[in-house]
Protein backbone atom coordinates (compact mmCIF):
# COMPACT_ATOMS: atom_id res chain seq x y z
CA UNK A 1 0.00 0.00 0.00
CA UNK A 2 1.39 3.26 -0.94
CA UNK A 3 2.15 6.02 1.82
CA UNK A 4 1.37 8.66 -0.88
CA UNK A 5 -2.73 9.62 -1.49
CA UNK A 6 -3.47 12.15 -4.09
CA UNK A 7 -6.71 13.69 -4.73
CA UNK A 8 -7.73 16.28 -7.68
CA UNK A 9 -10.14 18.74 -6.70
CA UNK A 10 -10.99 20.88 -10.10
CA UNK A 11 -7.38 22.24 -10.79
CA UNK A 12 -5.78 20.99 -7.77
CA UNK A 13 -3.83 18.23 -6.64
CA UNK A 14 -4.12 17.44 -3.32
CA UNK A 15 -1.24 14.72 -2.43
CA UNK A 16 -1.57 13.55 1.33
CA UNK A 17 1.20 11.65 3.04
CA UNK A 18 -0.51 9.05 4.65
CA UNK A 19 1.64 6.54 6.91
CA UNK A 20 0.92 8.03 10.67
CA UNK A 21 2.42 8.44 12.98
CA UNK A 22 5.86 9.73 11.53
CA UNK A 23 4.20 9.86 7.64
CA UNK A 24 8.37 8.59 6.95
CA UNK A 25 9.53 8.12 3.51
CA UNK A 26 10.91 4.76 2.53
CA UNK A 27 12.41 4.58 -1.10
CA UNK A 28 9.31 3.75 -2.55
CA UNK A 29 6.99 6.43 -0.74
CA UNK A 30 9.80 9.08 -2.53
CA UNK A 31 9.17 7.81 -6.04
CA UNK A 32 5.34 7.73 -5.30
CA UNK A 33 5.60 11.05 -4.26
CA UNK A 34 7.88 12.05 -7.21
CA UNK A 35 5.14 10.23 -9.52
CA UNK A 36 2.63 12.79 -7.91
CA UNK A 37 4.77 15.40 -8.69
CA UNK A 38 4.98 15.07 -12.30
CA UNK A 39 1.59 14.51 -12.77
CA UNK A 40 1.11 18.12 -11.28
CA UNK A 41 4.00 19.08 -13.19
CA UNK A 42 3.15 18.04 -16.51
CA UNK A 43 -0.92 17.49 -16.32
CA UNK A 44 -2.39 20.95 -18.67
CA UNK A 45 -5.36 20.21 -16.48
CA UNK A 46 -3.74 20.76 -12.88
CA UNK A 47 -2.58 24.47 -11.73
CA UNK A 48 -1.69 24.11 -8.13
CA UNK A 49 -0.55 21.51 -5.73
CA UNK A 50 -1.54 20.81 -2.15
CA UNK A 51 0.79 18.75 0.55
CA UNK A 52 -0.69 17.61 3.70
CA UNK A 53 0.00 14.99 5.67
CA UNK A 54 -2.44 12.51 7.81
CA UNK A 55 -2.38 11.83 11.56
CA UNK A 56 -2.31 15.73 12.64
CA UNK A 57 0.67 15.09 14.96
CA UNK A 58 3.78 14.85 12.58
CA UNK A 59 3.71 16.13 8.87
CA UNK A 60 6.75 13.54 7.90
CA UNK A 61 10.06 13.27 10.00
CA UNK A 62 11.80 12.42 6.59
CA UNK A 63 13.86 9.69 6.04
CA UNK A 64 12.26 6.13 7.46
CA UNK A 65 15.41 5.78 10.01
CA UNK A 66 13.69 2.41 11.25
CA UNK A 67 13.51 0.91 7.53
CA UNK A 68 17.09 1.53 7.29
CA UNK A 69 17.55 -0.72 10.00
CA UNK A 70 15.45 -3.20 8.84
CA UNK A 71 17.94 -3.06 5.88
CA UNK A 72 15.98 -0.62 3.41
CA UNK A 73 19.39 1.42 2.87
CA UNK A 74 19.07 1.47 -0.48
CA UNK A 75 19.04 4.73 -2.44
CA UNK A 76 16.67 4.45 -5.01
CA UNK A 77 14.33 7.47 -4.49
CA UNK A 78 12.98 8.33 -7.67
CA UNK A 79 14.82 10.98 -10.62
CA UNK A 80 14.83 13.41 -9.02
CA UNK A 81 16.14 12.35 -5.72
CA UNK A 82 15.11 11.77 -1.81
CA UNK A 83 11.50 13.34 -1.71
CA UNK A 84 11.82 14.77 -4.97
CA UNK A 85 14.16 17.81 -3.54
CA UNK A 86 16.50 17.79 -6.28
CA UNK A 87 13.28 18.51 -8.44
CA UNK A 88 14.84 21.86 -10.81
CA UNK A 89 12.04 21.62 -13.13
CA UNK A 90 8.64 22.57 -11.43
CA UNK A 91 6.24 24.92 -13.08
CA UNK A 92 2.97 24.81 -10.98
CA UNK A 93 2.99 26.39 -7.31
CA UNK A 94 3.25 23.71 -4.54
CA UNK A 95 0.85 24.70 -0.79
CA UNK A 96 2.85 22.87 1.98
CA UNK A 97 0.22 22.70 4.24
CA UNK A 98 1.75 21.69 7.50
CA UNK A 99 -0.47 20.38 10.57
CA UNK A 100 2.41 18.90 13.41
CA UNK A 101 6.60 18.46 13.18
CA UNK A 102 7.97 18.94 9.99
CA UNK A 103 11.46 17.43 11.00
CA UNK A 104 14.33 15.90 8.85
CA UNK A 105 13.20 15.65 5.11
CA UNK A 106 9.78 17.20 6.26
CA UNK A 107 11.21 20.46 7.36
CA UNK A 108 13.61 20.11 4.01
CA UNK A 109 10.61 19.61 1.66
CA UNK A 110 8.79 22.47 3.20
CA UNK A 111 11.76 24.64 2.09
CA UNK A 112 11.07 23.55 -0.99
CA UNK A 113 7.57 24.53 -1.35
CA UNK A 114 6.59 27.57 -3.15
CA UNK A 115 4.45 28.43 -0.18
CA UNK A 116 4.08 27.50 3.35
CA UNK A 117 0.87 27.08 5.66
CA UNK A 118 1.02 25.67 9.62
CA UNK A 119 -1.18 25.57 12.36
CA UNK A 120 0.03 27.02 15.99
CA UNK A 121 1.28 23.59 16.70
CA UNK A 122 4.09 23.24 14.08
CA UNK A 123 7.85 23.31 14.66
CA UNK A 124 10.48 22.37 12.03
CA UNK A 125 13.44 21.08 12.96
CA UNK A 126 16.52 19.42 11.17
CA UNK A 127 17.94 16.94 13.62
CA UNK A 128 20.10 15.47 11.03
CA UNK A 129 23.66 16.48 12.86
CA UNK A 130 22.43 14.82 16.28
CA UNK A 131 22.16 11.47 14.32
CA UNK A 132 25.85 11.31 12.79
CA UNK A 133 24.84 13.12 8.88
CA UNK A 134 24.19 16.07 7.49
CA UNK A 135 20.63 17.13 5.32
CA UNK A 136 22.09 16.56 2.03
CA UNK A 137 18.14 16.94 0.31
CA UNK A 138 18.62 20.69 0.19
CA UNK A 139 17.69 21.53 3.79
CA UNK A 140 21.65 22.72 4.28
CA UNK A 141 21.46 25.49 2.37
CA UNK A 142 17.47 25.93 1.78
CA UNK A 143 17.52 26.86 4.96
CA UNK A 144 20.34 29.51 5.09
CA UNK A 145 18.35 31.14 2.08
CA UNK A 146 15.00 30.97 3.89
CA UNK A 147 16.04 32.01 7.22
CA UNK A 148 18.28 34.51 8.55
CA UNK A 149 22.08 32.92 8.28
CA UNK A 150 22.65 32.86 12.34
CA UNK A 151 18.77 31.39 13.05
CA UNK A 152 19.71 28.31 10.06
CA UNK A 153 22.71 27.70 11.47
CA UNK A 154 21.49 27.80 15.19
CA UNK A 155 18.71 24.77 14.10
CA UNK A 156 21.48 23.11 12.28
CA UNK A 157 24.19 23.07 14.93
CA UNK A 158 21.87 22.53 18.05
CA UNK A 159 19.18 20.75 16.71
CA UNK A 160 16.11 22.78 18.15
CA UNK A 161 12.94 23.22 16.39
CA UNK A 162 11.75 26.63 14.90
CA UNK A 163 7.90 26.87 15.72
CA UNK A 164 5.46 28.12 13.95
CA UNK A 165 5.67 32.24 15.33
CA UNK A 166 9.32 32.19 14.31
CA UNK A 167 8.33 30.46 10.79
CA UNK A 168 6.23 33.48 10.40
CA UNK A 169 8.46 36.22 11.67
CA UNK A 170 10.81 35.16 9.57
CA UNK A 171 8.85 35.16 6.57
CA UNK A 172 9.52 31.27 5.81
CA UNK A 173 5.33 30.90 6.93
CA UNK A 174 2.78 32.44 5.24
CA UNK A 175 0.30 32.04 7.11
CA UNK A 176 -0.71 30.52 10.65
CA UNK A 177 -4.20 28.87 11.22
CA UNK A 178 -6.26 26.12 13.06
CA UNK A 179 -5.80 22.48 12.55
CA UNK A 180 -9.57 22.60 11.66
CA UNK A 181 -8.92 25.58 8.86
CA UNK A 182 -5.88 24.58 7.88
CA UNK A 183 -7.04 22.91 4.30
CA UNK A 184 -9.79 25.25 4.06
CA UNK A 185 -7.28 28.13 3.88
CA UNK A 186 -4.56 26.28 1.60
CA UNK A 187 -7.56 25.55 -1.00
CA UNK A 188 -8.99 29.67 -0.83
CA UNK A 189 -5.02 29.99 -1.82
CA UNK A 190 -5.17 27.86 -4.31
CA UNK A 191 -8.25 28.98 -5.94
CA UNK A 192 -6.58 32.60 -6.01
CA UNK A 193 -3.88 31.42 -7.74
CA UNK A 194 -5.64 29.32 -10.28
CA UNK A 195 -7.24 33.03 -11.29
CA UNK A 196 -3.63 34.34 -12.49
CA UNK A 197 -2.88 33.21 -15.98
CA UNK A 198 -1.31 29.84 -16.53
CA UNK A 199 1.79 30.60 -18.35
CA UNK A 200 2.40 33.61 -16.07
CA UNK A 201 2.64 31.75 -13.20
CA UNK A 202 5.37 29.37 -14.73
CA UNK A 203 7.22 32.03 -16.21
CA UNK A 204 7.08 33.24 -12.25
CA UNK A 205 8.39 30.12 -11.06
CA UNK A 206 11.36 29.84 -13.80
CA UNK A 207 12.45 33.53 -13.59
CA UNK A 208 12.39 33.08 -9.59
CA UNK A 209 14.71 29.51 -9.54
CA UNK A 210 16.92 30.73 -12.72
CA UNK A 211 17.61 34.11 -11.42
CA UNK A 212 18.38 33.15 -7.40
CA UNK A 213 21.79 34.60 -6.24
CA UNK A 214 22.47 37.06 -9.48
CA UNK A 215 22.87 40.34 -9.21
CA UNK A 216 20.76 42.76 -10.72
CA UNK A 217 22.38 43.08 -14.13
CA UNK A 218 23.28 39.17 -14.27
CA UNK A 219 19.22 38.81 -13.86
CA UNK A 220 18.15 40.73 -16.56
CA UNK A 221 21.00 38.91 -18.81
CA UNK A 222 19.48 35.70 -17.83
CA UNK A 223 15.83 37.21 -18.29
CA UNK A 224 16.60 37.68 -21.71
CA UNK A 225 18.87 35.13 -22.87
CA UNK A 226 15.74 32.66 -23.94
CA UNK A 227 13.92 31.15 -20.96
CA UNK A 228 11.27 28.71 -22.37
CA UNK A 229 8.42 29.49 -19.47
CA UNK A 230 9.14 33.45 -20.24
CA UNK A 231 9.27 33.57 -23.91
CA UNK A 232 6.36 31.05 -24.29
CA UNK A 233 4.14 33.58 -21.80
CA UNK A 234 5.49 36.76 -23.89
CA UNK A 235 4.16 34.80 -27.49
CA UNK A 236 0.82 33.67 -26.08
CA UNK A 237 -2.10 34.40 -26.89
CA UNK A 238 -2.94 34.99 -22.85
CA UNK A 239 -0.47 37.57 -23.34
CA UNK A 240 -2.94 39.42 -25.38
CA UNK A 241 -6.36 38.16 -22.87
CA UNK A 242 -5.07 40.18 -20.09
CA UNK A 243 -5.33 43.75 -20.87
CA UNK A 244 -7.80 43.25 -23.14
CA UNK A 245 -10.27 41.64 -20.15
CA UNK A 246 -9.14 44.83 -18.20
CA UNK A 247 -10.01 47.30 -21.12
CA UNK A 248 -13.35 45.05 -21.54
CA UNK A 249 -14.02 45.02 -17.64
CA UNK A 250 -14.34 41.45 -17.22
CA UNK A 251 -12.69 38.35 -16.38
CA UNK A 252 -10.04 37.18 -18.16
CA UNK A 253 -10.16 34.22 -20.48
CA UNK A 254 -7.10 32.48 -19.56
CA UNK A 255 -6.38 29.64 -22.56
CA UNK A 256 -2.99 28.58 -21.54
CA UNK A 257 -1.92 29.31 -25.04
Amino acid sequence: MSRIRTEIRGQVLEIVFDHPPANAFDQQASRDFDAALTLLNESPDLRVGIVSAAGGKIFSAGWDLKAVAAGDDGEDFGPNGFMSLNRQDMVKPVIAAIDGLAVGGGFEFALSATLVLCTEKTEFGLPELQRGFIPEAGGLWRAHRRLPVNIASELLLTGRRLTAAEGHKYGFVNRITTSEALMDEARALAAQIVSAAPLAVAALLEVTREVEGLSDREAFEKLYSGLPARDRVRASEDYKEGPRAFAEKRAPRWTGK
